[in-house]
């Protein structure tokens, strides 16, 4: 067909959708037409309008596109589990810049949509992988904890305010970070409203403090469920509970990387790099990418730093901290060869032996609360 890619040419029609909270628009182009008609339909979000559109506008044949989103990939897995129709998401991050115009509604972004897919080969969409329903629910916990983490700050920062307000500014934040010393605090040196003011915040930070545990305890039992992979991660110095349990939700076995190099890329610590005729620019790291593995996972490589074992990771660092360099990019390195050793250990089904033996990861599993986890995959571990 004059014009669209051979591949796209093989499918019936083309359906781009744009969704929202409580609605779609889709456009769909037709092949007897060279898919140079443009019809547009509207649907609802809900489940019963999801159902609608799969049941009633779907066919065999079709290519439907759309971008990633939350909503997207569960209409995404509902399509593929009910019909044999393709179904394409698209990274949004790449879009934007495609779908740059003046005019934007969401009819006009269904046809954006549309029109990439028709005009540009398959193996050259910017696709992002649908989770499956168990990773986008240990995704959406892991969103809950961090979001929990940043409420018990900011309402430990808003008690530490009070003291500070009725005279008591001595007092350190780390004197609030237990149930017992805070409510001895405010019984100690707090008089009148400002008690009954701080006893409402102690309470509120309590129940975050239990919530926390809660999503603690979910994430345990996901990384339990999944050995094989939670273990390797496990047995890198610098990875816990809550980085395993976000390179399992985000990256699972690994096995849609072909490379580590685009592990890194994925995760957003690879250099800036810009290349037109002879000018060549190799920039400062990207931070575009999966944000929680990325935050996570440099987190752990800056505990390596106070590691009193040796090992080849501890090396590397002291290696760069010798040479003067900053300790925020000695960081970045680590943690890029953190997330390579770690591929590379889920491809051989293997773990970490850096230390020599494997103690340490026995060690840490029983301070996780993990030493129940079935190990019989590793028998260096038995």
């Amino acid at each position: 067909m004059e014009g669209v890619p051979k591949d796209i040419g093989r499918f019936s029609r083309i359906i781009g959708l744009d969704l929202a909270k409580k609605t779609f628009k889709g456009c769909i182009l037709t092949k007897e037409k060279n898919f140079e008609d443009r019809k547009v339909i509207t649907g609802e979000m809900d489940p019963d309008g999801r159902m609608h559109f799969i049941t009633e506008m779907v066919k065999a044949g079709d290519l439907v596109a759309m971008e990633g989103g939350t909503s997207s990939f569960n209409f995404a897995r509902e399509l593929m589990e009910y019909l044999p129709a393709t179904v394409a998401v698209l990274n949004p991050g790449k879009l934007h810049k495609a779908f740059e115009a003046q005019i934007k509604t969401d009819r006009l972004d269904a046809v954006r949509i549309a029109h990439y897919v028709r005009d540009t080969k398959k193996s050259s969409w910017c696709t992002v992988e649908v989770p499956s329903q168990e990773e986008s629910e240990l995704r959406a916990i892991i969103n809950s904890y961090n979001l929990a983490k940043k409420d018990r700050t900011m309402n430990i920062n808003k008690l530490h305010a009070t003291f500070n307000q009725n005279g008591i500014p001595l007092l350190k934040k780390s004197d609030l970070q237990n149930n017992s010393d805070r409510i001895e605090n405010i019984a100690r040196y707090l008089k009148g409203m400002a008690i009954d003011d701080a006893c409402m915040v102690e309470a509120r930070i309590t129940l975050i403090e239990s919530q926390i545990e809660e999503y603690m305890k979910m994430m345990r039992r996901a990384l339990m469920k999944h050995p094989e992979i939670s273990l390797v991660w496990l047995s890198i110095p610098g990875i816990r509970t809550i980085t395993a349990a976000s390179l399992l939700a985000y990256i699972g076995d690994g096995s849609r990387f072909y490379s580590a190099s685009q592990l890194r890329n994925y995760v957003g610590l690879v250099p800036m790099v810009q290349q037109s005729g002879d000018y060549n620019f190799q920039g400062n790291v990207s931070w575009r990418g999966c944000k929680p593995v990325r935050k996570n996972i440099v987190q752990g490589a800056w505990s390596i730093e106070s590691l009193k074992a040796s090992c080849p990771l501890k090396d590397e660092w002291d290696a760069l901290a010798a040479r003067h360099k900053r300790k925020s990019t000695i960081a970045v390195h680590v943690a890029n060869k953190m997330l390579s050793i770690g591929w590379v250990l889920l491809r051989k089904k293997e773990l970490y032996n850096g230390f020599g033996d494997y103690s340490r990861l026995e060690r840490k599993l029983r301070e996780e609360k993990m030493s129940a986890i079935d190990a019989s995959m590793f028998p260096e571990l038995n």
